[in-house]
């Protein structure tokens, strides 16, 4: 599993954690996401599953987003993966459906973790 496809899982993750639970369909979009984007082209199925296992679990057993963003900080430093992240996290938005305020908020607290300014989310 690559670096990315990792850290795209714990922003998918992360953001759909933000309204406190995970549904069983947010672990069905990650995957049908990440097989059908460019930059996980050489992923296969079990490598996308075992990335949202890995990260699902870390985000629920922290029941914070400190650890998430500080790795995804550290390990995610170019321009164009910092688009893959982003491009992701904002599909975790409404990946159950629904549209809450929290998963807004953890959509910028990961943009300026990246970098970036959170307005342009």
């Amino acid at each position: 599993m690559t670096p990315l496809l990792i850290n795209a899982a714990r922003a998918f993750a992360m953001v759909a954690f933000a309204d406190g639970r995970l549904a069983p369909i947010e672990a069905g979009r990650f995957a049908a996401i990440a097989s059908r984007d460019p930059a996980f082209a050489n992923s296969g199925h079990a490598a996308i599953a075992d990335a949202w296992t890995q990260a699902s679990g870390e985000v629920h057993a922290a029941q914070s987003f400190g650890t998430a963003l500080v790795t995804i900080r550290t390990e995610i430093t170019q321009p164009a993966d910092k688009a893959v992240l982003m491009r992701v996290a904002q599909q975790a938005v409404v990946a159950d459906g629904k549209l809450e305020q929290q998963e807004n908020l953890a959509i910028s607290a990961l943009a300026e973790a990246l970098g970036l300014d959170p307005r342009n989310f």
